[in-house]
């Protein structure tokens, strides 16, 4: 008997300044099985942008070579996540005056208003990387699908992402360099949304990806992307702050700022001493917590404050002429909040405050306990992205420019 052919595989990469992060999945019935995981220290990243990439590439080629061997199956095709400034986005329109006598629109004119985004250039000196549709306008009014519905103006909105092209070529290049292809590139705050905010929660919501050099965020509306940003701050320089202030290693204020710090400072804080080793013995530290958590916590604080103005600077370019308010009618599902940094003590109380909407930390609902934690929705989401929104493996073409002609595709 020949035996049947087994479900494709996604392997996913997801590349930070701390750590990188592969996952590999059986897809079964529509559903990821996970196979292997592997996660390794980031050589070659500062706040998001690579400095080294021989140092990336060898720590790329690691959790390539774990997933492997820990699943017994070679590796051909990636997803690569997309973060930190050096990705920026824009919104993007297509118009089309529909034709018919009737008014009635068509899938050609449909297709006709797509193509018109495609023919509009990107900034000079950056490639179009992903295309992220937004809500499709008929005569000004929101539809889901306008084929076959009556109307003048068809207007299709896109969220393009582009890079610069150097930074762009380096990383598919870093990838061939390893005998592998890039499938596509996948937004990595869309990723992370993907882990913890269901269809309902995207109705309305803000998700905040604070990770060790970046702070990336996406806003959801009708359950579109409106708009996404990406900030070069985050948990390192919690770290670095507590640093400074206590005159001690990186290493005793990481430690510190994890086991006993705080998004909030609290006026009982104060009355609160700790010992960094716990035993009061020779050559233990004594600190006031009250000090650790308020220097945290005005960091935490004010790097919420400037994803909070980044989101309205963001709604103010697409919506002109218009006063855009960040409440609970914008946004009812409230901020949703991922990353390694989201584990700090009343993050989420910190959130709150700030922005003035509810908030949570988002734990990604996945098979393997040990990824259920918001440092993984990254990753895992991933996983889910490249399932829901890419379309089917194909033939990639040879040669290098016609691999990235097929990736950035519409």
């Amino acid at each position: 008997m020949t035996p049947k052919p087994l479900p494709p595989l996604i392997a996913v990469i997801d590349i930070g300044t701390h750590k990188t992060a592969s996952l590999l999945g059986q897809i079964i019935n529509g559903e990821a099985r996970m196979l292997s995981f592997s996660e390794r220290r980031t050589d070659g990243v500062v706040k998001g942008t690579v400095t080294d990439l021989e140092r990336l590439t060898q720590c790329v080629h690691e959790v390539v070579n774990d997933i492997e061997r820990g699943s017994g199956r070679a590796v051909e095709l990636v997803y690569l996540s997309l973060s930190g400034p050096a990705a920026d986005g824009e919104r993007v329109k297509g118009l089309v005056a529909v034709p018919a006598h009737d008014g009635k629109v068509t899938a050609k004119d449909v297709a006709e208003a797509v193509q018109s985004v495609r023919r509009l250039e990107p900034p000079k000196g950056r490639a179009t990387i992903l295309y992220m549709r937004q809500p499709t306008m008929l005569d000004n009014r929101p539809v889901s699908n306008a084929v076959g519905m009556a109307g003048k103006r068809l207007e299709v909105n896109f969220w393009r992402v582009t890079m610069e092209e150097g930074n762009m070529r380096m990383r598919v290049g870093m990838v061939n360099g390893i005998n592998i292809k890039v499938r596509d590139f996948i937004l990595a705050a869309h990723a992370a949304a993907c882990a913890t905010a269901s269809d309902a929660d995207k109705q309305g919501v803000l998700v905040i990806d604070m990770g060790a050099g970046t702070t990336d965020w996406i806003l959801y509306y009708k359950e579109h992307i409106l708009c996404a940003g990406s900030l070069p701050v985050g948990g390192e320089h919690l770290t670095n702050d507590l640093s400074v202030a206590l005159r001690i290693s990186r290493e005793t204020a990481e430690d510190l700022k994890l086991r006993f710090g705080s998004a909030m400072h609290r006026e009982n804080d104060v009355n609160q001493t700790i010992w960094k080793d716990g035993d009061k013995g020779v050559g233990d530290q004594q600190f006031n917590r009250g000090t650790i958590t308020q220097v945290l916590s005005l960091r935490y604080q004010e790097t919420i404050e400037f994803v909070r103005k980044d989101v309205l600077r963001r709604l103010e370019a697409i919506f002109p002429g218009h006063a855009v308010k960040l409440d609970q009618n914008m946004i009812p599902s409230g901020v949703i909040l991922t990353g390694g940094s989201a584990s700090l003590a009343d993050a989420a109380d910190a959130v709150q405050v700030v922005m003035g909407l509810s908030a949570r930390v988002g734990i990604p609902n996945f098979e393997n306990e040990s990824l259920r934690k918001p440092e993984s929705a990254g990753v895992v989401g991933l996983m889910t992205a490249a399932i829901t929104d890419a379309p089917p493996p194909v033939r990639r073409p040879r040669g290098f420019l016609a691999q990235l002609k097929e990736i950035f595709r519409l």
